[in-house]
């Protein structure tokens, strides 16, 4: 089903239905490839991947794919679904961007979702999304992983309205330009991050290290290779890794074979001696290596120093070789490794408004006693630790005046 209105010239058409959005692939096609907002999570295969494994379980009202025309040719997308929040028995509806609201462990985490458009067409585009979003029916608007100059937060819902906006910045995505070469970048980092870099990849030569890039003879090895490396290293730190969500390892399963053939996904492995020390799971989008997730070997011992910083920096290597000027290393806990490495970053923002209703009033009501309840709970047991810590100190020092002076258990010969 398509809902359709004219807004000030151009036409746009609200998607309800997988097979309506599958038959204007080639126009989508087109939009991402002339669109200065290409990414990853607005490909039309990243987001029907997120569709056919995700949907059914979070987009329980369905499609709500915006799409903006003039004549017959679309200059504008904006992915939608309408899904429900729930505390309790108390629940919303809430429009939200397709591959984002997912729980925590199964969670895809796009970044620069954003709106699709023709360049020039951005003002007008967003005028109509945010008009028909208007005319939905919903109680919150959630938008995240947006970038923060987004045409989107331009307009958003108008001041004039009965609605609460708010935007927040969630996270910042270092970033490393390429645009002049590898050397070039390496002269740009400091002299203790290049002095390092230089040997750590003398080091991997030396050894007779193997650094490969996948294909689709041997996608899946190094697919498998990911994610043993990654459920490994977090197992044993007593976490479940990413990869223990099903949904969350077919989803990116069905990638690597989609899009490794393509160019868009990259698999870079290391390896020495028949043993695989880290895999680096990326994509590839124009002149942009979005760096997503990666795997490596649990080991204080082998022919690498850092099995992680070597595999990065022959990856960024072989990219910038391969004409990548931007490596981004996009946002995530493990952010502070990156920045030596970066030349500048990327804000990201998320963007939510609420209209007033008896739901919304009760769900964020709940929603704020039970952050309360939790911040007094973890404030407790940070009081129970640090007594608990200081009475262990206190019981060493005792043990230790007890033993104070006394002669040596082994004495020196």
């Amino acid at each position: 089903m398509i809902s359709e209105s004219t807004i000030n010239g151009v036409t746009t058409r609200v998607i309800r239905d997988e097979v309506e959005w599958n038959a204007m692939r080639p126009d989508w096609d087109e939009l991402f490839a002339a669109s200065q907002c290409t990414s990853f999570s607005l490909h039309f295969e990243w987001l029907t991947n997120w569709w056919r494994t995700y949907g059914a379980a979070y987009a329980v009202d369905g499609l709500r794919i915006v799409t903006v025309w003039r004549d017959a040719q679309c200059i504008g997308a904006v992915p939608l679904y309408l899904g429900r929040r729930t505390i309790g028995p108390v629940g919303v509806r809430e429009l939200r961007l397709i591959s984002t609201g997912e729980a925590t462990f199964e969670e895809t985490c796009p970044d620069y979702i954003n709106l699709l458009c023709l360049p020039g067409a951005e003002a007008e585009c967003s005028e109509a999304f945010w008009k028909t979003v208007d005319e939905m029916s919903w109680d919150r608007v959630f938008l995240q992983g947006l970038p923060e100059g987004s045409v989107l937060l331009r307009d958003s819902i108008s001041d004039g309205r009965p609605c609460r906006n708010e935007i927040v910045r969630t996270g910042v995505c270092p970033v490393a330009d390429l645009s002049r070469g590898f050397e070039n970048y390496l002269q740009s980092l400091s002299s203790k991050t290049r002095r390092n870099a230089r040997r750590f990849m003398r080091e991997a030569d030396r050894n007779g290290a193997v650094f490969e890039l996948a294909n689709a003879a041997n996608a899946d090895q190094f697919f498998e290779d990911l994610i043993r490396l990654h459920q490994d290293r977090w197992t044993s730190e007593g976490k479940p890794g990413c990869f223990a969500a099903a949904r969350f390892t077919e989803f990116h399963r069905r990638l690597v074979r989609a899009w490794i053939p393509a160019g868009q996904a990259v698999l870079a492995r290391l390896s020495h001696e028949g043993q695989v020390y880290g895999v680096r799971y990326g994509f590839r989008f124009q002149s942009t290596f979005f760096e997503y997730q990666l795997g490596l070997k649990r080991t204080d011992t082998g022919p690498f120093h850092s099995p992680g910083t070597t595999s990065n920096l022959l990856l960024m290597r072989t990219l910038a070789e391969r004409g990548v000027t931007s490596y981004d290393f996009l946002q995530g806990p493990l952010s502070s490794y990156k920045q030596p490495f970066a030349s500048g970053e990327n804000q990201l923002v998320e963007f939510a408004a609420w209209r007033p209703s008896l739901n919304g009033f009760v769900y964020r009501s709940v929603q704020s006693t039970g952050r309360a309840i939790r911040k007094v709970l973890r404030r407790v047991k940070s009081t129970e630790n640090s007594e608990n810590t200081n009475r262990t100190t206190s019981e060493s020092e005792s043990l230790g005046e007890q033993f104070e002076g006394a002669a040596p258990l082994v004495q020196d010969a």
